[in-house]
C-alpha cells in the first residue's frame, strides 16, 4: 500500500511535533491514555506519536483508517453499510484521557462526491463525538496535514507546500507564549461594551459586545479549559473569539483575507467580501469569488443568518497561509454571521456560519485600541 501522498519528513521533525503536542498542548501525564486515530497519509506521523507518548510513559492506543480501503468501501459496500461507528469506538473514546485526531481524507474532492445521506450519517457521528468529548472532559487535539491536498490549495490560492511547512512549523512552536496576549484581549472583550473596526480600505463597523466569556484558544488545553468544557482545540492555535450581540451592527466591514462559509458540515471559500450592515442585519454584501455559492446557501436560511454571530483575533505569528486558520494570524480581525451558539450566543441557524478577515485593522473597544493596524496593544 502506498502510505502517503505527503512528501516524507525527517522523523525529528514529526518527533519535535509529537513532543510539543503531548507535552504542551494535551498536558498528557504519566499513566494517562492516549487515543490516537489517524487516515494513512499521516501514519508516520501518529507513529511518532505513539512513540513518544510510550517515552513520555502515557499510554496510547494507535486506530487507522486506510483510506484506499476506505474509499472501496464507499464504491463497492451497500451505502447503509458505510459511516457507522461501532460501540467498541465509542468506548475507547470515552475510556482515553487525551485525544489527537490527524484528520483525513486527504482525497477532499472525492469526499464531497459522496452520497448525502453517508454525509449525514458522519455528520450525526461528529454531534455524537462532540458530546462524549465534553461529557467526559477528554482533552482532543486535530492536525490537518492530512487536509492539505493540491485541490484545496488550489480553492483557497495557497502554495501547497507553504502551506504544509507553515501548518507543521507553527503547530511545533511553543504555544504558552500566546497565553498572555490572549488573556488580556480576552479581558477587554468580556468588560468591553462599544467596538469599532476600521481600515483604509473602507471598513468601519460598530459592533457591540454583551459581557459573554471569550473563548481562548491558544494552543493549551489545561485544567481551566476542562472545568470550562474547552476541551477541543485545532494545532496550530491562536484566536480569542466570543459572540457579540446579534442585534446591533451597523457601518461596513471589507475583508482581504480568503474566508469561508460553512453549512450543513461542508465549507466553501468566500474572498475579499464586502459586508455592509443596518440596524443589526445584513443588509447587502458581495464577494471577489465565492459570492454565487453563497448567496444559493444564504437565501434559504432562516431567522439569524443575517445577524452578527462572533468576533476574533488571531494571536499566531507564524500563520499566515494556512486555509481555514486566516483568522488565527497574529493581529488578525474576523468577524462572522450566523450561528454563535458553541460561543454562548443566541443564534443557532441551522448549522450556517461565514466569516471574513482583515489583516492590518484597528480595533477599538470603548474607544481604546486593542489592536492598532494590526498590531496587538
Amino acid at each position: 500500500m502506498a502510505r502517503s501522498m505527503l512528501p516524507e519528513y525527517p522523523e525529528a521533525k514529526r518527533r519535535a511535533f509529537a513532543r510539543t503536542i503531548l507535552s504542551k498542548t494535551l498536558r498528557m501525564r504519566r499513566g494517562e491514555s492516549l487515543l490516537v486515530e489517524t487516515w494513512s497519509e499521516t501514519l508516520p506521523w501518529a507513529e511518532s506519536v505513539v512513540l513518544e507518548a510510550r517515552i513520555l510513559g502515557a499510554r496510547p492506543m494507535l486506530v487507522l483508517e486506510d483510506e484506499p480501503t476506505y474509499w472501496k468501501s464507499v464504491a463497492e459496500a451497500p451505502t447503509a453499510n458505510v459511516g457507522h461507528t461501532g460501540s467498541h469506538d465509542w468506548a475507547a473514546l470515552k475510556a482515553s484521557n487525551a485525544h489527537l485526531y490527524f484528520w483525513g481524507p486527504m482525497d477532499t474532492a472525492r469526499e464531497d462526491a459522496r452520497p448525502a445521506s453517508l454525509r449525514r450519517r458522519i455528520d450525526a457521528n461528529d454531534h455524537e463525538w462532540f458530546r462524549l468529548v465534553q461529557k467526559f472532559g477528554i482533552r482532543s487535539v486535530r492536525f490537518d496535514l492530512g487536509r492539505t491536498s493540491e485541490i484545496s490549495a488550489r480553492r483557497y490560492g495557497v502554495d501547497v507546500n507553504a502551506w504544509r511547512n507553515e501548518l507543521i512549523a507553527a503547530a511545533t512552536e511553543d504555544p504558552t507564549t500566546l497565553r498572555r496576549d490572549g488573556l488580556r484581549l480576552g479581558e477587554a472583550l468580556r468588560r468591553g461594551r462599544e467596538v469599532r473596526i476600521v481600515h483604509p480600505n473602507g471598513t468601519d463597523l460598530s459592533l457591540r459586545l454583551a459581557g459573554r466569556t471569550p473563548r481562548i484558544d491558544d494552543g493549551v488545553i489545561d485544567d481551566a479549559d476542562v472545568r470550562a468544557g474547552n476541551v477541543v482545540t485545532v494545532v496550530p492555535s491562536g484566536v480569542v473569539t466570543v459572540a457579540v450581540a446579534e442585534t446591533v451592527a451597523d457601518g461596513t466591514f471589507v475583508s482581504n483575507a480568503t474566508g469561508a462559509f460553512f453549512v450543513q458540515g461542508r465549507e466553501a471559500p468566500i474572498k475579499q467580501g464586502t459586508l455592509t450592515f443596518r440596524r443589526g442585519r445584513l443588509e447587502d454584501y458581495a464577494f471577489a469569488a465565492g459570492g454565487e455559492a453563497f448567496r444559493r446557501e444564504f437565501s434559504r436560511l432562516g431567522p439569524g443568518g443575517d445577524r452578527p454571530g462572533f468576533l476574533s483575533v488571531g494571536l499566531h505569528p507564524g500563520i499566515s497561509s494556512i486555509p481555514l486558520l486566516f483568522d488565527q494570524e497574529r493581529g488578525t480581525v474576523t468577524l462572522a454571521i450566523g450561528r454563535n451558539a458553541p460561543f454562548g450566543g443566541a443564534t443557532r441557524t441551522p448549522r450556517f456560519v461565514a466569516f471574513q478577515s482583515l489583516r492590518q485593522a484597528t480595533l477599538e473597544i470603548d474607544g481604546r485600541p486593542v489592536v492598532d493596524s494590526g498590531a496587538i496593544t
